[in-house]
């Protein structure tokens, strides 16, 4: 079953949409497939209201999320003034890096997410932790407002859904989630493109640095963590970028002992990006908090700057290890 949005939120969306002259659509940095899934979403239906927008991201559309319908539209810089933003997928203001600017300078604010908050920005928050992707939520409030589902907003939509997911594999995973999968199917998301460009088109230069991963991942805790370091030289080296290293810490995950993975990415000198998964009720956000980061419980990312590589990791793991400990 799909659950409904409640009727005042739906009539404090529809206050803000009816005193908008443009919209201003942006999510966060480093954009995956829920974040820029859910933006165009919210595109393709004020296509339908016939409402001016332009959509911004800090970060351009990664290469395998550029099959998206609309994804050109998706711009990095903007020269105009909007009346109203719309936020998906974003806990905090600062992770819309240098787009956050446009936002601030809008009359008001709609956030639409699924994290547990770290602020709480926005006159209107369509906000819920236990939902598995923002895109889901935005499911909800299109149907709860009898939007017509285009197959291009379906697509869109999917793809969030299926990516937050892990192909509906990981825990956050809830009954609903195949319920809006095979609704949107319904609607004429195209499954065979999403799998397609989304799972199974990896580049030459991607596979060869996930090759390079795999044969240098070190086991701590009785290999009951997973780690590995991309350093800037690894990135030059086999020609690869860092949006190239999508869905890798999920392969360090999958060592049948490992309960905890962490994947830090050099992608430019003096700053190192870390990516945490876990297995069950291992709460990496906990940890990634500790360090300026956040996410899910078994999902979360931080980023350290001008801090040696290694010597962040050793921090990171001496963490995690006590995560472990009273896990």
């Amino acid at each position: 079953m799909i659950e409904s949005i409640q009727t005042d939120v739906l009539e404090a969306f529809l206050g803000f949409l009816s005193t908008a002259e443009s919209v201003i659509i942006g999510t966060h940095l480093n954009p995956d497939g829920d974040a820029i899934g859910s933006a165009l979403a919210v595109a393709h239906f004020l296509d339908g209201l016939a409402i001016p927008y332009e959509v911004v991201c800090h970060h351009p559309v990664p290469k395998n999320l550029r099959f998206l319908p609309g994804a050109a539209r998706v711009s990095t810089v903007t020269n105009q003034k909007h009346s109203l933003g719309i936020v998906v997928d974003l806990d905090a203001f600062d992770r819309l890096g240098t787009t956050e600017p446009y936002f601030r300078a809008c009359d008001h604010i709609v956030v639409v997410d699924h994290h547990v908050p770290i602020e709480a920005p926005g006159d209107l928050r369509i906000v819920d932790p236990e939902a598995p992707a923002t895109s889901l939520i935005l499911t909800r409030l299109f149907r709860s407002l009898k939007a017509p589902f285009t197959p291009a907003m379906a697509t869109c939509l999917f793809t969030g859904l299926t990516t937050d997911t892990g192909s509906f594999r990981f825990r956050n995973t809830n009954p609903e989630s195949f319920d809006v999968g095979g609704y949107l199917l319904d609607c004429g998301a195209d499954l065979e493109l999403i799998a397609q460009e989304v799972f199974m088109n990896r580049p030459l230069e991607s596979t060869r640095l996930l090759g390079h991963v795999l044969s240098t991942m070190q086991l701590e805790a009785d290999g009951q963590i997973c780690w590995a370091l991309i350093m800037n030289k690894d990135f030059l080296d086999f020609g690869a970028k860092d949006e190239d290293t999508e869905g890798f810490v999920n392969e360090l995950l999958a060592v049948d002992t490992v309960k905890i993975a962490v994947l830090a990415r050099e992608s430019k000198p003096g700053r190192v990006r870390y990516s945490l998964r876990s297995r069950k009720g291992i709460d990496v956000a906990k940890v990634a908090q500790e360090f300026g980061g956040g996410g899910h419980v078994n999902a979360a990312g931080l980023s350290l700057i001008d801090l040696d590589p290694q010597l962040g990791m050793a921090q990171v793991i001496e963490s995690l290890k006590k995560c472990l400990a009273s896990s």
